[in-house]
């Protein structure tokens, strides 16, 4: 069971969400010359026990040192992305809540480990936080 609970959060995850997340986000790397990085929306999934308990969409942005840092960003997106959904997933199965100031200090210190440098992502922003509970079956 635990296995298909898992198949279907990756599948929600890689469509989008369906229509409860559908609203679009900024474009992914927008504001990067104002020292700020746009993420693109990630959807994670609260599993507690063997099953699905809510689902968050997430649109966050992070605030650079340095405008030029943004080009460091993209570089690394797809590691920092990969880090983050793992990071999400946990602080979002934790309690019956989202822990915004949780989630910021994991990304910080994931942020910090992939790029090399503690100073390079000075904050992360969550422009929205959308909760999405799943009802049992």
């Amino acid at each position: 069971m635990s296995r298909l609970v898992r198949l279907l959060v990756l599948l929600v995850a890689l469509t989008g969400g369906g229509t409860a997340f559908a609203a679009d986000p900024p474009a992914a790397g927008t504001g990067a010359e104002k020292g700020k990085f746009v993420l693109p929306r990630m959807i994670v999934a609260a599993i507690q026990g063997d099953r699905v308990v809510r689902h968050y969409a997430l649109l966050m942005r992070l605030e650079l040192a340095k405008p030029a840092d943004a080009k460091r960003i993209e570089e690394n997106l797809v590691r920092l992305q990969n880090a983050f959904i793992l990071d999400l997933n946990d602080v979002a199965s934790v309690g019956d809540s989202f822990d915004q100031e949780r989630a910021k200090r994991r990304l910080m210190s994931s942020a910090a480990r992939i790029l090399g440098d503690a100073h390079v992502v000075e904050d992360v922003v969550f422009e929205r936080v959308l909760e999405r509970r799943v009802q049992p079956n």
